[in-house]
């Protein structure tokens, strides 16, 4: 029984990520691979039963090898991320998602109602995975990034302009540069977060520079936003 227990708990661990940001990365470095999904939230104590029953039901925690043993016969393969979701005053709660190889057939085909991430964006909280052209400066080419929902990046960047046009008129530089630290540099910055930040720093500085009077911009230079560094956990399932 506790050998039962344990094998409950590698597996279940296995999939759950320390941050949303953590499994964010996992999402969109495995999304090439594994393109079709379903997703959902349940509550921290359903975890480990729901990541041992996805692990006997569509095999989401077994070894690369296995997976291209899986592939050789026709086989799909899927994959189970999960994340702790912070803040929730109501209690823990998870929120996953499960990714399933293009091609092969298997009972996760069969039984779950999968979407393609190719037109049916994963969302993940606030925000949504999107395979866009990278900047120039920031490297170039094209990727699977996190970005802000439309919802949320229209609500920032207004929410900024106006901040940026009263601060501007009332002298309250540091107010604009807290609201910027405190918010807009508290999320994750994936190169699609980073690259619509700047986009709004950008509009927000010339709001300032037509109202502030000549004031120099208080904050921070949009060209000059962090990258985010690699993955910290070495990935278990990435062979398709």
């Amino acid at each position: 029984m506790l050998f039962l227990h344990q094998y409950v708990k590698i597996v279940s661990m296995k999939m759950l990520y320390e941050t949303q940001v953590d499994a964010q990365r996992a999402i969109s470095r495995q999304v090439h691979s594994y393109p079709l999904w379903t997703s959902g939230e349940l509550t921290a104590e359903k975890w480990e039963a729901f990541a041992l029953k996805m692990a006997a039901q569509y095999e989401v925690d077994i070894s690369p090898s296995a997976r291209q043993w899986r592939k050789k016969k026709g086989q799909c393969s899927a994959i189970l991320i999960g994340a702790e979701i912070p803040n929730r005053e109501w209690g823990g709660r998870i929120r996953w998602v499960l990714m399933v190889t293009e091609k092969g057939d298997g009972a996760v085909k069969e039984k779950e109602k999968l979407k393609d991430a190719r037109n049916a964006r994963i969302a993940w909280g606030d925000y949504v995975l999107m395979y866009m052209t990278r900047p120039r400066e920031w490297g170039g080419g094209s990727r699977w990034t996190w970005c802000m929902s439309p919802q949320l990046e229209r609500q920032e960047s207004n929410f900024l302009t106006a901040t940026a046009q009263s601060a501007a008129l009332s002298n309250e530089p540091k107010r604009l540069d807290r609201f910027i630290r405190d918010s807009l540099m508290k999320r994750p910055m994936h190169s699609g977060i980073r690259t619509q930040t700047a986009k709004m720093l950008r509009r927000a500085q010339k709001v300032w520079a037509k109202h502030s009077r000549g004031k120099e911009w208080p904050s921070i230079d949009p060209d000059k936003l962090p990258i985010m560094t690699g993955y910290r956990r070495k990935e278990t399932g990435s062979a398709a």
